[in-house]
């Protein structure tokens, strides 16, 4: 008779209260929701403290379906994650979502840290899968460490992916010294190509490759900067090996141009110093001035000629006259006429007279 005096009672509280515990409120100045969790009663030293990997609590957010159970989409639990001591313990958060199975999404650890598709974050926003973002980003870009192996182009997908990597890993390493550098790979997407940047200790290499490509198939090329290039104002620069720049011979300062000399004649546009070699034809449009010697067919001049010609000369007219500021010598009071007999032997020698090619 006394239990059924108690069952009528709690029927009648869950008549009175059901709707508001349905609409449950926490209030007041230092409103606060808590869960207790202990292991069960000792009759001796009470209650029971919780451990370490125990579970504290969950949360979950049910709904009623159609097999006449509530069912949860939503769940967020803390387990105890550490020593338990005195005064309390060190616990995490999770939070987890999935259907047919809740799979924890976000954790948070006990010093901070914060998870999205691990359980295991190793810095304060460790993320593992794609991210995006719309509006500004601020702060560091983590490099993974990925050492060995050469990913193919098919492996990127709309991203820029930062890694570690080593000069051995590649399949076709760029031409380096370095052991491991930084690797920086762009996939815009659509019809873009992706480019791969390798940071090297002795310079930036760069290569690409179609997207979506099995395998990176285009060569690596070094990027000049100027620690490869060195060189003079005003010297046309020339390649000094496969990927660095140094000084020509060729000066120009964009009035004159000089050869093997950085100050040319300001007289004329261009200045040679040095001896010149031309294997083709030579076509001189306005007028030739040559200040020393002219052989035509001919390797050198013979002394005391300014013009030899191993050949047939063809002219309209010639005209032989001394310059003023030459004095004949030929019949001067020093000069020694040869004997006729000397003459005659020197012409049966050479077949012509002496002195003359």
């Amino acid at each position: 008779m006394k239990m059924n005096a108690l069952y009528f009672v709690l029927f009648l509280a869950a008549l009175a209260f059901g709707p508001q515990l349905a609409n449950a409120q926490i209030t007041g100045q230092n409103p606060l929701m808590a869960t207790n969790k202990n292991n069960g009663y000792d009759p001796v030293t009470g209650k029971k403290p919780v451990e370490e990997d125990d579970l504290v609590g969950r949360f979950q957010f049910r709904g009623w379906v159609t097999d006449g159970f509530y069912h949860p989409g939503v769940e967020i639990r803390s387990s105890v994650t550490g020593t338990v001591q005195n005064d309390g313990f060190p616990a995490d958060l999770q939070l987890r979502t999935g259907f047919p199975t809740l799979v924890t999404r976000l954790h948070i650890t006990d010093d901070g840290k914060i998870g999205v598709g691990t359980v295991d974050p190793l810095f304060d926003l460790d993320v593992v899968g794609n991210t995006h973002t719309s509006g500004n980003f601020y702060g560091r870009i983590h490099f993974d460490d990925n050492l060995s192996g050469d990913a193919a182009p098919v492996t990127y997908t709309d991203e820029a992916y930062f890694e570690l990597h080593a000069l051995a890993g590649f399949a076709t390493a760029p031409a380096s010294t370095t052991v491991d550098g930084g690797l920086f790979t762009l996939a815009p997407g659509g019809a873009s190509q992706d480019h791969q940047l390798y940071f090297a200790d002795d310079g930036i290499f760069h290569r690409r490759e179609a997207s979506g490509a099995g395998a990176w198939g285009n060569p690596w090329e070094k990027l000049l900067s100027s620690a490869d290039i060195n060189g003079t104002p005003n010297i046309v620069a020339k390649f000094t090996g496969p990927s660095s720049l140094g000084d020509s011979r060729i000066y120009d300062d964009g009035l004159r141009v000089g050869i093997h000399t950085t100050s040319p004649d300001t007289n004329f546009d261009t200045d040679i110093k040095g001896d010149t070699k031309a294997d083709g034809n030579l076509t001189v449009t306005g007028s030739a001035f040559v200040g020393s010697v002219l052989g035509v067919g001919v390797t050198s001049v013979p002394a005391g000629f300014k013009l030899a010609v191993d050949g047939n000369v063809i002219c309209e007219e010639l005209r032989v006259l001394l310059s003023p500021s030459w004095p004949d010598y030929v019949f001067g009071k020093s000069y020694r006429l040869m004997p006729l007999e000397e003459v005659e032997q020197a012409i049966a020698a050479e077949g012509h007279l002496p002195g003359i090619p």
